[in-house]
């Protein structure tokens, strides 16, 4: 649409506020998603939450619009007009129209849509927007039109999710191409259970969609071509993934989480395997290795090479990359980003290795860095390196670094991702309070309601009952709510917020060419700035609009492993040519994503 002489306009507005509400003219420069823009003359927008507050810039809320387009409400339909036409909180003696549209400001002001309030589900503990599903959907070639509801398992009584697909003329949308289109994009628990094809939608009298009559979906039954599970190891954890995944039945074929399962179930399956075989693999082993048959080889793999480093995506062996753990000692954050980089790394994630024995951690900061070093050069016994970290993951990383190029390595490449620079220091947090951040921390990386969290005097062990209760009450438990575990995550996580106390960059700046990545609603975000000061190599640092988690989930971290891709590609091409020491170019995700 963007070619010359011809003007590209943005316009919303639902039919109860005149057609028209907000406005915005697009042209090459407009940030993507394409914003609906702002309110025009005489209108007024509001993006607020459940209790009508305005929310932050950058939060999802609902819109709700006023001013003189606004309709008097609908004919003949009192309770309606009553739920939908509001009291303006903000304008005295006049009203609102709660449109159902999830929207979120940006900085600039700007509205973006991101979907609808009845679009929404929660599964699993889990709240899923279904238009983002959708969307993902027809980006695929070959499908014309998707739509995406939730249902209900006759067999287990779980709510999954169905996604109806049309196919474009003349083409066909393969299952298997995808499900592989989506898990690139999508987190595990919003890929679709069931995959249907329909020739055409059924319409209600307005030509809509009518979702309630759609077809059911297969019943989830494995077709009888599928094989048995090999006796032994094949079948053991065939077995275990019926119990988790509520099956009579699961082929050696069967993926994980194509039949429905989650992120917390896979945990709770890693539990369960690791008590019945003994055998020491991460939950992320699951999404590299979906499949009973898949799985059942690499544990018995896991038998034969034990050690805190796992894969978690394959690629060229010639190029591996270290992902290195953050403060609570697991590399589970990391899994999105190692499906996007799988194919141009072989990517391995580093653990601490205090969750399989515990007492095993290193006292100090200094002796954890010599310990990875030491484990990372056993690995690869020669660079170049390639290292990085997430959060604490990004000052290990830093660290280790140093100590490769002190002991004549080559780094040839240096992640920072959203990484803090220096960390107060003044004594050492209580236990009630490192409990705390415990908490918190565990409940937003795997996405459950943070509601009701204690208060932080509140002692560790409360901490942790409280929040073994709500892992517990997430629809799924896993393997975290068992409180042995529980405590032992705990641990890690403590002994890493002590080390860290008072840390801050000292000695040899990292020759390695670097990119910092920050997030630019995290607490570290102005860590960008001072990073460059301890890097002697080329740096550069990268802005992205997301919160500290966000920022490893999508659709940001696509743009996260996009970035080190072209990192990786420049400075390969860069060989013959390096840049000069201590460069620093400074870029914003919004500009050059496109």
């Amino acid at each position: 649409w963007l070619r010359p002489g011809l003007r590209f306009v943005n316009d919303y507005g639902p039919t109860e506020t005149t057609v028209t509400a907000t406005v915005m003219e697009l042209d090459a420069t407009t940030p993507l998603p394409p914003p609906i823009g702002r309110p025009i003359a005489g209108w007024r927008a509001y993006v607020l939450d459940a209790h009508l507050n305005p929310v932050p810039v950058g939060v999802t809320g609902e819109l709700h619009i006023g001013g003189h387009g606004v309709a008097r409400g609908y004919l003949n339909r009192p309770e309606l007009t009553r739920e939908r036409f509001i009291s303006d909180p903000f304008v005295p003696g006049e009203r609102l129209y709660k449109t159902g549209d999830l929207v979120r400001r940006r900085p600039d002001g700007t509205i973006v849509f991101t979907g609808r309030v009845d679009g929404q589900v929660k599964i699993r503990g889990l709240r899923i927007e279904l238009g983002e599903i959708e969307t993902t959907l027809t980006a695929h070639p070959a499908v014309a039109q998707a739509v995406v509801v939730a249902v209900t398992d006759p067999s287990s009584g779980e709510r999954q999710l169905a996604a109806y697909l049309r196919a474009r003329p003349g083409a066909r949308a393969d299952p298997a191409d995808v499900r592989a289109h989506l898990a690139r994009t999508l987190p595990a628990y919003m890929l679709p259970a069931h995959l249907v094809s329909v020739t055409e939608f059924p319409l209600s009298t307005t030509g809509k969609i009518d979702r309630a009559a759609l077809p059911p979906p297969p019943d989830g039954r494995e077709p009888a071509a599928d094989r048995e599970p090999a006796p032994g190891t094949e079948t053991t954890i065939a077995r275990l993934f019926g119990a988790v995944l509520c099956r009579e039945r699961v082929s050696a074929t069967t993926s994980f989480f194509h039949a429905g399962g989650s992120s917390l179930q896979a945990m709770r399956l890693v539990d369960l395997i690791s008590a019945e075989l003994g055998a020491d693999i991460d939950a992320t082993a699951i999404f590299t290795s979906p499949t009973p048959r898949e799985l059942a080889a690499t544990v018995d793999a896991a038998a034969r090479r034990p050690g805190p480093l796992v894969e978690l995506a394959r690629g060229p062996a010639e190029r591996p990359l270290f992902l290195i753990h953050a403060v609570g000692g697991t590399v589970f954050a990391y899994a999105r980003l190692a499906q996007e980089l799988a194919g141009t790394f072989g990517v391995y994630g580093l653990q601490a290795p205090g969750l399989a024995e515990p007492g095993s951690t290193a006292p100090s900061l200094a002796g954890l860095v010599a310990d990875y070093t030491r484990r990372i050069a056993e690995f690869q016994p020669a660079g170049p390196y390639r290292l990085a970290g997430w959060s604490m993951g990004g000052v290990i990383a830093f660290e280790v670094a140093r100590r490769l190029e002190l002991a004549g390595a080559d780094v040839g490449m240096l992640l920072l991702l959203d990484a803090p620079f220096a960390i107060p220091g003044g004594g050492q947090p209580t236990e009630p309070a490192i409990a705390a951040q415990f908490a918190a921390d565990v409940v937003v990386s795997l996405g459950l309601d943070a509601a009701g969290l204690p208060s932080p005097a509140t002692s560790a062990a409360g901490q942790l009952s409280w929040l073994a209760d709500r892992i517990g009450a997430s629809d799924q438990p896993g393997a975290m709510a068992d409180g042995e575990q529980l405590r032992l995550r705990f641990e890690v996580f403590r002994a890493h917020t002590e080390m860290l106390a008072g840390y801050r960059p000292a000695g040899p700046a990292v020759a390695a060419p670097a990119l910092v990545v920050s997030a630019g609603r995290s607490p570290n975000a102005q860590a960008r700035a001072r990073w460059p000061e301890v890097l002697g190599g080329p740096v550069r640092v990268l802005t992205m609009n997301a919160d500290h988690y966000s920022f490893l989930r999508p659709p940001a971290v696509g743009r996260v492993a996009t970035w080190i891709r072209r990192q990786h590609d420049e400075l390969a091409a860069a060989v013959a040519r390096p840049a000069g020491p201590g460069s620093v170019a400074q870029v914003s995700a919004e500009r050059v994503s496109r």
